[in-house]
Formats: structure tokens, C-alpha cells, sequence
């Protein structure tokens, strides 16, 4: 595998010298701040190596702020022109994804081209390495779950994240339950054993939330509240970036702290696997991870591509998240009572992970001692792994018991157990 000193640009980002660095684009700056200076050297300590990143790479993922999914969104554009276009455009890629591209009637050129992409496995993809990722990532069930949720909150407070959400109102108010139960669906599907595979509930999945994504881009883009020069294109190929890492380095590293056990190989197969679900979600990031040191160079640039703006959205954004975990308005007695301990204990593992100043601006109340709630799996978390390790058959046994825990979950929580992955009806504003 090629070291960060050896990555070279993809030719998508080669090509895209005339696309401007949006001025949001932080990392140069904040590098060379206490913050940033600080963050590395936490970083090194884990990683035992230097994290030092070209600066080609870093000008490149500027640039990516800039980028959206250029076959997607060539699409989705395309099918938009037109009241008959935009009716089938979700309609055909679904058939697609079903009975392949030749049973789509009249396919358009750049649906045609979407799916040569989609069908055409990329060079440096590994399927052992996608399914052994894949296995990773159950073995965190469906705690992983809420933890994405609550990380999250970090880019809660980034204008490039932020406001996509709240000019969409998909993560405020009611419905930030049922798009957060949608993504955990997405979640569950991508890492299902072959979920990837032609024909894979993964892969549709995958699909289907790179339709969402271009129809969001196309919806924002001519928003008057959107900036462009500021902050580039909505869920940019430097956004898809952030998510994947914070998808796979992220959880690889911090859940030790709660009696995780993974290598350092688990974190490279989880990091190689999510390359591939972001592959089919149209991402093309100019460098992207291939080894132990390199997701720890991966978490720093996506840690610091830009400064944290607190304000109003996104208190609104973390705290209808965390207002999801309130008891019922129509809860009474113990039923209450045990509501409210699981809200605290919520809040607890919310400063745990964010730790307690980025909990505080976020605007969620103090938990008090329920901030060490999570310390308490650790022990059964570690027995866990420790058993999975040594003990043949307990892997396996492990998997299926995980298997079946994350999609009741889903079924208990999400309507007919089932995403529609759709775009809102309507703008909040």
C-alpha cells in the first residue's frame, strides 16, 4: 500500500485546477493554531508517526469543497430540465438497481454513464478487505448507532454541514429521529455479508442516498442563503471525505475507550470497505487512507477543514437530536422516571465522546456524574472482545447476535423497518 508521501491525485481532482478553494477551507490555517498544533500531537501519540500531509493533497481536498458528484449530479440535472424527467429520475435508477441499466426504457446518456460508473469495480477495490470492513463494523451493533449521532455533532457546528440541515429541516424538530433511523438504515445495509455485491441491499441503499444527495445539491445551490465562494457545493467531495473517516477512523479508535478491540488491520478493512460504499456514492477524494498511519493523517485533515461556528443552528440541531432520547409528553410514573435516567445517560456518553467543551456549545445541559455512564461497558465490551479473540465459535456467535439486535432495532423504530431515502417536500426556510 502506497504511504501519503506517495498518493498521487486522482485524475478527477487533477482536472479541477480552475475550481476555487472555498474561503470556509480552514485546514492551512488552523495547522498552524494551538488547536491544531495540539490536535496533531494527541494524534502522533496514538498514531507513533509523524502526520505530515503534501501540500498538493491539502490544496487538492480544498478544491474538493468546491466538487460534488460530477456522474450524479450531471443526472440529476439533466433529469430536473424536464416535468417528465424529474417524475422518473428516482423511478429509473431504482429499475436500474433492480433489472439492471437494459431494462430501463429509454435510458438518458448520463444515466447510462452513472451506471458504467456504479457497475465497473474500481482498481484498488479488495472484496476480502469489504467484507472483512464490513465485519468490523457489526461487531459494534447497534451501539455504534447513537454514537454517529452524537459525533456528528462536531460538524453540527461547521457552516458547510450545518446549514444544508437546517435550510432542508431534515435533522430539526420531529423528523430528526426518523433521518437519523434513515442513516442508520443505510448503516446497517452496507454492512450486511455481500450488501455490496450486484443486487445487494447495500448497494441500493448506497445508491439511492447518492440520488438524495444531487437532488439536495441541486435544491441548495440557488438558495439565497447558499454561498458558494464561502462554502463551496453542498455535501461536497471534501464532506463525503469527513464522512467516510468519520465513519471508520473515528469509531476504530475512540471505542477502545469503551473496551473495544480492534487491529490495526480491522481499521484499515473498515476504512477500505466504506472507500467502496463511498465509491457507489459517487465520493472520489482526491487521497484517501491505506494504512494505520494514514487514517490518523485522514482524522487530522478532516478534524481541522474548517472552523467551528457556533450559534443557533446548531443548537437546534443537537439538541432535536438528543430531545429524541426524552420520555414520551404522555409518560407517567416509573415509565417517566426511567425515561428521563436514559435522556441523562445520553447526555453522558454526548460529553464523553465530545468531550465537555464542545458538549457545552453545543447547548445540551450539564449530565452531571452521567458523564461517566459510558465507563460502564467497558468491562462487558472488553470480556466481549476478549472471548471473540480466543475462543473459536464466539466471533461468529457474536455477528449473528449483532446481526439480528440492529435490525430490530430498525424495526421497533423506523416505519415498515425501511428507508425512503426521499428529499423533504418543502424547505424549512
Amino acid at each position: 500500500m502506497k504511504q501519503v508521501s506517495d498518493a498521487k491525485p486522482s485524475s478527477s481532482a487533477q482536472n479541477s485546477t480552475a475550481v476555487p478553494t472555498p474561503r470556509a477551507f480552514a485546514f492551512p490555517r488552523q495547522i498552524d493554531s494551538p488547536l491544531g498544533q495540539s490536535l496533531r500531537w494527541q494524534l502522533e501519540q496514538y498514531a507513533k508517526s509523524r502526520l505530515d500531509l503534501p501540500e498538493d493533497i491539502i490544496r487538492q481536498f480544498g478544491i474538493a469543497m468546491n466538487r460534488g458528484d460530477r456522474l450524479g449530479d450531471a443526472y440529476i440535472n439533466a433529469a430536473f430540465a424536464t416535468r417528465e424527467g424529474k417524475a422518473r429520475a428516482r423511478k429509473d435508477v431504482e429499475q436500474a438497481l433492480k433489472g439492471g441499466i437494459e431494462s430501463v426504457d429509454d435510458p438518458s446518456p448520463e444515466l447510462l454513464a452513472l451506471f458504467g460508473q456504479i457497475n465497473t469495480d474500481p482498481e484498488w477495490v479488495d472484496w476480502t478487505a469489504v467484507e472483512h470492513g464490513a465485519e468490523v463494523f457489526r461487531r459494534y451493533g447497534s451501539e455504534l448507532y447513537p454514537y454517529f449521532g452524537m459525533i456528528s455533532f462536531a460538524g453540527y457546528a461547521t457552516r458547510s454541514i450545518k446549514t444544508p440541515l437546517a435550510l432542508t429541516g431534515a435533522y430539526t424538530g420531529n423528523s430528526a429521529f426518523h433521518r437519523f433511523l434513515e442513516t442508520c438504515r443505510l448503516w446497517t445495509d452496507t454492512t450486511e455479508p455481500s450488501a455490496m455485491r450486484p443486487g445487494g441491499v447495500g448497494r441500493r441503499s448506497a445508491v439511492m442516498v447518492r440520488v438524495l444527495h444531487s437532488i439536495i445539491r441541486h435544491t441548495l445551490l440557488p438558495h439565497a442563503e447558499w454561498d458558494r465562494e464561502e462554502l463551496g457545493v453542498p455535501i461536497s467531495q471534501l464532506g463525503l471525505f469527513q464522512t467516510l473517516i468519520l465513519t471508520t477512523q473515528w469509531p476504530g479508535q475512540q471505542l477502545k475507550l469503551l473496551g473495544y478491540r480492534p487491529s490495526d488491520q480491522d481499521v484499515v478493512a473498515m476504512m477500505h470497505h466504506w472507500r467502496y460504499v463511498g465509491h457507489l456514492m459517487g465520493a472520489e477524494p482526491p487521497w484517501y487512507p491505506e494504512t494505520a498511519a494514514d487514517g490518523f493523517r485522514a482524522q487530522l485533515l478532516a478534524s481541522l477543514a474548517e472552523e467551528p461556528v457556533f450559534g443557533p443552528d446548531t443548537e437546534n440541531l443537537c439538541t432535536s437530536f438528543m430531545n429524541t432520547y426524552l420520555p414520551p409528553e404522555d409518560a407517567r410514573g416509573l415509565r417517566r422516571v426511567v425515561g428521563n435516567l436514559r435522556y441523562q445517560a445520553q447526555l453522558g456518553h454526548a460529553m464523553f465522546y465530545l468531550g465537555p467543551d464542545l458538549h457545552k456549545a453545543s447547548g445540551l445541559p450539564d449530565p452531571g456524574l452521567f458523564r461517566y455512564a459510558p465507563l460502564a461497558r467497558f468491562l462487558p465490551n472488553f470480556a466481549r472482545e476478549t472471548a471473540r479473540r480466543n475462543i473459536p465459535g464466539v466471533a461468529g456467535w457474536i455477528d449473528q447476535v449483532h446481526r439480528m439486535a440492529r435490525q430490530e432495532f430498525l424495526r421497533k423504530n423506523l416505519e415498515g423497518g425501511e428507508a425512503k431515502f426521499a428529499p423533504v417536500d418543502k424547505l424549512a426556510r
